[in-house]
Formats: C-alpha cells, sequence, structure tokens
C-alpha cells in the first residue's frame, strides 16, 4: 500500500526511464535507502546516485526488473543542496545527550538512529528496501537478493561473532553454540529486507548499537564496526537470521578483490570504494608510501580538499587489477556527466547554470 510518496521523488522519477506496467506491478520491487552525512557523502551522493539512475534505467529495458525508486536518508536534521538533485527524506541525527559522557563525533551512530525516524515518516510504494552507502557504485542491475521474505545481505568476512562468545552473550542472551553460529556475518548495508521487518529490526539495532556503544569490552572490540555487530546481532535478536542468506557477489571489495565476477564466476552488483588502490612500480598493492606508483583513497577528497576532479588519472597498465581501472572509469564518467563539475570542485556550488567549459553540454545524468 502506498502511504503518499514524497513530492521530490515524483519529480525525479519524471526524469527516469518510465518503467513498464508489469515492472510497476512486479511484487519484487525494492527500493534503495542511502544513508549519508557529511561532505564525504555530499560528492560520493551524487556519483552513488549517477550510477543508481544509469542501471536502473538499464534494468527498465530488461524482461524483467527489481529496481525501483531511490531515497538519500540525510541524517543531519538540514536540508542541503542536493535536494533537487536527490530524492531525500531528511531526518534528525542522534541527540547529543544519547552519548552520555562519550564522544559524539561516531557518526555512524546515526544511521540506526535515522533508519527508526524515516520509518516514522516513510513513504514508498515497494515493500522491500536495500540499505546502501554513498560510496557503493552500481555494476550493473540488481536483481532483489532475498530468500523469499527472509533477507538477503553482503557477507562480510571481518565481522566475526564467533571470535567474541563471551561478549555476544553479554547481548543477545545464554545462547548455545549451535545458536551462536547463526548469527549472521553481515552489516546493515547492503542488506535486503522488506519494510515490514525493517520496523522490527530498526529499535532493536539503534537499542544493540547504543549497548555495544556503551559498553567498554564490545566498544573495544569492535571500535569503528561496532555499528555493522549491532544490526548483526539485532538481527538475531529479531529471529531474522532464520532464512536469511548472505551473497559473496553482491558488494565488491578491492583491491581485495580483482574482476567483475567473484570467485566462482557469479557477477559483482556493487562495488566499495572504502579501501585505498595504492600500487608499486611492478603493479603489487602495497602498504608503503614510499614505493607508491599510483593511489586512488576517497578519504583523499574531504571537506578541506573539496571533491575528486573531472579526468582522474588512470592507474598504469601494469596494475592488473581490473576493479581498479573501473571505478577510476566509472567516477570519471559520472564527473564527465553531472552537470557544471568543475564548478563544484573549485567553489562547492551546485548548479546546472555555467559555461560549455565548466559541463558537458549533453547530460546523461536523466
Amino acid at each position: 500500500e502506498e502511504v503518499g510518496v514524497d513530492p521530490v521523488a515524483k519529480i525525479h522519477e519524471a526524469a527516469f526511464t518510465q518503467p513498464r506496467s508489469d515492472h510497476v506491478h512486479n511484487p519484487r520491487r525494492y527500493h534503495v535507502i542511502t544513508s549519508a552525512q557529511g561532505f564525504a557523502n555530499h560528492w560520493q551522493a551524487r556519483i552513488h546516485y549517477y550510477w543508481w539512475k544509469k542501471q536502473r534505467d538499464a534494468c527498465l529495458l530488461q524482461e524483467v526488473c527489481d529496481m525501483g525508486g531511490f531515497t538519500r536518508l540525510l541524517h543531519s536534521g538540514e536540508a542541503d543542496d542536493l535536494m533537487d538533485e536527490i530524492p531525500t527524506v531528511v531526518v534528525d541525527p542522534l541527540p547529543k545527550s544519547a552519548f552520555g559522557k562519550s564522544d559524539t563525533s561516531y557518526i555512524v551512530l546515526n544511521r540506526p538512529y535515522a533508519f527508526m525516524e524515516w520509518l516514522k515518516k516513510a513513504s514508498i510504494p515497494e515493500h522491500y528496501l536495500v540499505m546502501c552507502e554513498g560510496d557503493h557504485l552500481f555494476l550493473r542491475p540488481m536483481p532483489n537478493m532475498m530468500a523469499g521474505q527472509a533477507p538477503g545481505a553482503a557477507l562480510f568476512t571481518y565481522i566475526n561473532p564467533l571470535n567474541y562468545p563471551e561478549i555476544v552473550r553479554s547481548l543477545i542472551g545464554p545462547v548455545s553454540d549451535v545458536e551462536l553460529a547463526t548469527v549472521p556475518r553481515i552489516g546493515n548495508s547492503p542488506t535486503f529486507i522488506s519494510v515490514k521487518d525493517m520496523r522490527v529490526l530498526a529499535p532493536l539495532w539503534y537499542n544493540t548499537t547504543m549497548q555495544i556503544f556503551q559498553d567498554d569490552t564490545a566498544h573495544k572490540a569492535w571500535n569503528w564496526v561496532l555499528e555493522m555487530y549491532g544490526f548483526s546481532l539485532a538481527t538475531f535478536r529479531a529471529g531474522l537470521q532464520k532464512g536469511l542468506v548472505t551473497h559473496e557477489n553482491m558488494l565488491a571489495h578491492p583491491p581485495f578483490d580483482t574482476k567483475e565476477v567473484d570467485y566462482k564466476g557469479d557477477p559483482f552488483y556493487l562495488v566499495h570504494l572504502t579501501y585505498p588502490l595504492r600500487y608499486n612500480s611492478t603493479g603489487g598493492f602495497t602498504e608503503d608510501v614510499n614505493s607508491t606508483l599510483w593511489l586512488f583513497d576517497k578519504r583523499a577528497y574531504n571537506d578541506e580538499t573539496g571533491p575528486p576532479p573531472r579526468n582522474l588519472p588512470a592507474p598504469p597498465a601494469v596494475v592488473k587489477n581490473d576493479l581498479a581501472h573501473l571505478i577510476i572509469k566509472m567516477i570519471n564518467e559520472a564527473t564527465e556527466n553531472i552537470p557544471c563539475w568543475d564548478v563544484y570542485v573549485a567553489n562547492r556550488t551546485i548548479t546546472t547554470a555555467c559555461a560549455p567549459s565548466s559541463s558537458t553540454q549533453q547530460s546523461n545524468t536523466a
């Protein structure tokens, strides 16, 4: 049942390739919810949205298309200058009082709180959603990857509840070893889930994450992935681990992944920009700054330095990681086609009115 669609979303919907009636009535259609806050998420969201639109348009040309609408979930509490470019819902950040005496700079704590707030005003026609982040780029049209009504999620090999039995049991109760082994190795993003189940899961995710944040032992153990552990444990607490399926090919993690397919030959659907791509003169991945021949690191483009310019240099031929080459091509395509990117780089202004030298004459963003 549709509970009223965000008018901003309706404006953008008109710009898309129009879905056929069988696509509109596809019961497996899902909605992308991309959480965002801060400058890094500002430029990443523009590129992320460009690739979502391009792959959704390609999806709509196929016989079956599960890709529905898109919402940027802005958890800063204030509208920004991307409201007219990207369908956006603004929600309040986590109140500072919730942190107690703890550090309030841990921005990802806003994420579970933001989803709780969004669900109070959610207005999407789809029955399913997938949670994404701005540093996920869509490689191809993505199907609904749930298992029937059970969630479908990317496998995160560094989320290992089995390695922390005492901490996990302190949060979910005295479960058996067999039950402990069923706590999923997932984070919230990317995860497919029904809106109905998300309404149950969101408060558990928030409460579990805050428990971890406020527990010295758990916080120290999980640190910057504690919100991911919060989601994993909350999924178990909600009973949603039953039937849940994890996908190794949902999200590629270069430099560790090097091809557009996983080791089984299954295509990746998203690529994650989180890890620095640093290579030496022999084409090998390196963490040694002094031997670096080529580097791409999203963190180089921040509030002080600004967004990446157009025409980023491609990796040299000696770099054999296909995904490293593809990421630069994808960023360059997006910045070439998003209007007035040079103006955005120069003064961070969002505009579609600029000199031809500052923007391509023909935009492919619609």
